[in-house]
């Protein structure tokens, strides 16, 4: 069952987020861990191939590498196995290539963006949370945790959350999503609406998946309610970020009544309008 957790930013507003349950974790892990696997393999062909000299070693010689080679291997294995996930953690904003084709993200408590430490910390207590192989320890953790925490997590005071699939843009030719489909729906008119509303909500239709979740949240939240009390939308919103999709249902309606050509720009659009 999905399983939400709420916190409250420093500005009061009430941010939710859908937890990262074990098949998705065990989807992104196993990408990860195959991508990890081929890097080493290529890391210690390739580095035999360059210690022979052009020529691969004979099994025999394998005994005999030296001291600095084995400890250099050593020490890329361990780069690999544990830097890797820190790497794309700080560099993709809480995502490895895995997490990110699950859809996944991790985030400290309270919902703020990963740091060093936390990616850090979390990622050295994998040693721990993979054993017995395979994750004996971490699965352990998650089934007890109501917020399916790894033993890395409660270390590192991190989370792994589900972010929504966009579904289809305005102009694209993808389908609303369910939810999007669903407030859509419930819009009778956006008469009230004028053009630079429309275009303040289409900038930020398109740019919400670049932004933090807090962020998308806040921003969608301050855009949606004033628009809901003026175009009388007594739409109940459960989660926080959905303010967001119902601002996207919002822009799909104005297309639909005021008929906007999608080659032309937003911009010439509102001028002629």
């Amino acid at each position: 069952m999905s399983r939400y957790v709420e916190f409250v930013t420093p500005e009061n507003i009430e941010v939710s987020y859908e937890l990262a349950g074990i098949g998705s974790r065990f989807v992104a892990a196993v990408i990860d861990h195959a991508i990890q696997l081929g890097v080493l393999i290529a890391l210690a062909f390739g580095s035999l191939y360059l210690l022979s000299g052009g020529a691969m070693l004979r099994r025999t010689a394998l005994a005999s590498l030296p001291l600095w080679f084995e400890a250099g291997l050593i020490l890329a294995t361990f780069l690999v196995l544990f830097g890797y996930h820190t790497f794309y953690e700080l560099r993709w904003g809480g995502q490895t290539p895995g997490k990110r084709i699950a859809r996944l993200r991790v985030v400290r408590d309270g919902g703020y963006p990963i740091d060093f430490y936390s990616s850090l910390v979390r990622n050295l207590v994998r040693i721990v949370d993979i054993l017995p192989p395979p994750y004996g320890a971490g699965l352990i953790s998650v089934f007890c945790s109501r917020e399916y925490k790894r033993l890395g997590d409660w270390a590192a005071g991190t989370l792994v959350i589900k972010e929504r699939d966009p579904g289809g843009l305005i102009g694209s030719a993808g389908a609303a999503s369910p939810i999007v489909a669903h407030f859509l729906s419930q819009i009778p008119s956006v008469d009230g609406l004028t053009g630079e509303e429309f275009l303040a909500i289409r900038r930020f239709t398109q740019r919400r998946h670049e932004l933090e979740i807090p962020i998308q949240a806040h921003i969608a939240m301050r855009l949606a309610r004033p628009l809901m009390e003026r175009l009388h939308l007594d739409i109940p919103i459960e989660v926080q970020w959905h303010y967001a999709d119902l601002l996207e249902a919002i822009e799909r309606k104005y297309i639909d009544e005021r008929g906007v050509l999608d080659n032309r720009s937003w911009e010439q659009w509102l001028e002629a309008d």
